[in-house]
């Protein structure tokens, strides 16, 4: 019963902060998530709709002052990436695969810039000269974000690292062999611990959502989406491998990369190393 009182106590003040027209959403979300059998995931459906009948509230965060991440540590400069795969695109597309069998070879940092050149990085600079990226964002917003867990790349000691876009560097956030924690967070899923290197892409939500309120959860794993098809791509034309895996302990991978989960917060990860012959094709 407490939780009960607990829950109708939050849901009182909840309410009170809410105008009438998403309050209609929310109960309406509440009631399917009932008929569904305690799907909660439809509250959030409901709650997110647009509508012509009304408009949500503005949400209280501030507009952005930056479109990435920067840490004051260690940088290391990526090599540029190469211009050309000699793959085309469709090509790529009609060969690209989920391959979760890895080698254990090493990855070259060129790779690994160009994996992340073409997935992340910065390719222009728009009219109001903010950065362009590789992946399209709603309002060109851009809440991801994109982390190494570095095992075997020459060059690159072990450890942990974020991706700085604007100066196409790495920056170092802690130094180890993380490739066993890295999998006991991925629920034991061996493929992510055999990797040379995990890609982990994460969404910064409130640089969407100052701007279009309750949907941004939406927005923000859609621009994730487009991100990480870009991985696919680049790993197929760079003749590596990779899968998407969304599988993992949330809270216990936002502790590893030192992020929140609540103003940032973990979406994919993506396992990279040289093919085996089992997936040579």
């Amino acid at each position: 019963m407490k939780h009960i009182e607990i829950a109708v106590e939050l849901f009182s003040r909840l309410a009170s902060r809410l105008s009438s027209y998403t309050m209609a959403r929310l109960l309406r979300g509440m009631e399917e998530a009932l008929r569904r059998g305690g799907d909660v995931s439809m509250i959030y459906h409901y709650a997110s709709m647009l509508s012509p009948r009304g408009v949500y509230e503005d949400l209280p965060y501030p507009e952005p002052s930056d479109y990435y991440k920067s840490y004051e540590t260690e940088k290391i400069k990526l090599p540029s990436p190469p211009e050309r795969a000699g793959v085309d695109v469709f090509e790529a597309i009609k060969s690209r695969r989920s391959r979760r069998s890895y080698t254990r070879g090493k990855l070259t940092l060129r790779e690994i810039s160009a994996i992340l050149y073409y997935s992340l990085g910065v390719t222009g600079r728009a009219w109001w000269g903010g950065p362009k990226r590789a992946y399209p964002s709603a309002g060109a917003l851009q809440p991801v974000e994109g982390y190494i867990v570095a095992n075997r790349i020459e060059g690159l000691d072990q450890g942990i690292y974020h991706y700085n876009p604007g100066e196409h560097a790495l920056e170092l956030l802690e130094l180890g062999d993380f490739s066993y924690k890295i999998q006991e967070i991925a629920l034991g899923q061996e493929h992510v611990g055999r990797a040379a290197a995990v890609l982990v892409l994460t969404a910064v939500y409130r640089r969407t959502a100052y701007k279009y309120s309750h949907r941004s959860y939406r927005y923000v794993h859609w621009d994730v989406g487009f991100a990480g098809e870009n991985v696919y791509l680049a790993v197929e034309a760079l003749g590596l491998a990779t899968t998407a895996v969304g599988a993992f302990y949330d809270e216990e991978l936002c502790s590893l990369l030192r992020i929140d989960c609540v103003e940032e917060f973990p979406m994919l990860l993506f396992p990279i190393g040289r093919r085996s012959r089992l997936e040579i094709h």
